[in-house]
């Protein structure tokens, strides 16, 4: 049996954690605690990518990417819903700020949810900024207060 093979793509937290790719799949490496933990269950870990700019954090990831591996862009909207639904105003507030324009619509639900003061863990400001977006990309919708 052959065994997978892991390619870090992505330094989370330089020399401690990663976002890798494991037989053509995005996961999470933190050894020796946590090795190649699919995607989908170690979103929480990424959140610390929200801390810095998203075209440093994208143009890092693409050096190292090669023809026919996933889409980054997937992976980074898994760590922007992450962010959109943690618990703090501090993680929502970044993922707005590094969401991209077309991602507007793919979480226009909880953009609006945040808007109108349904995450509690947003602050006024971080509502106005989700309400910003979606009035920015014709996502708001007159019947909305």
């Amino acid at each position: 049996m052959m065994a997978s093979a892991t390619r870090k793509i992505l330094a989370v937290k330089p020399g401690e954690t990663w976002l890798v790719l494991v037989d053509g799949e995005w996961a999470f490496d933190a050894p020796p605690q946590h090795s190649a933990v699919p995607l989908a269950r170690s979103r929480m870990w990424l959140l610390p990518l929200l801390q810095r700019s998203r075209d440093e954090v994208e143009a890092e990831a693409r050096e190292l990417l090669r023809p026919g591996d996933p889409d980054l862009g997937e992976a980074l909207a898994k760590v922007v819903e992450m962010g959109l639904c943690a618990w703090s105003d501090h993680w929502i507030a970044s993922a707005l700020n590094w969401m991209v324009a077309s991602e507007s619509e793919r979480f226009a639900d909880r953009l609006h949810e945040i808007a109108q003061g349904q995450a509690k863990a947003a602050s006024q400001a971080t509502q106005h900024t989700a309400k910003r977006l979606l009035k920015r990309q014709e996502l708001w919708f007159s019947g909305n207060p």
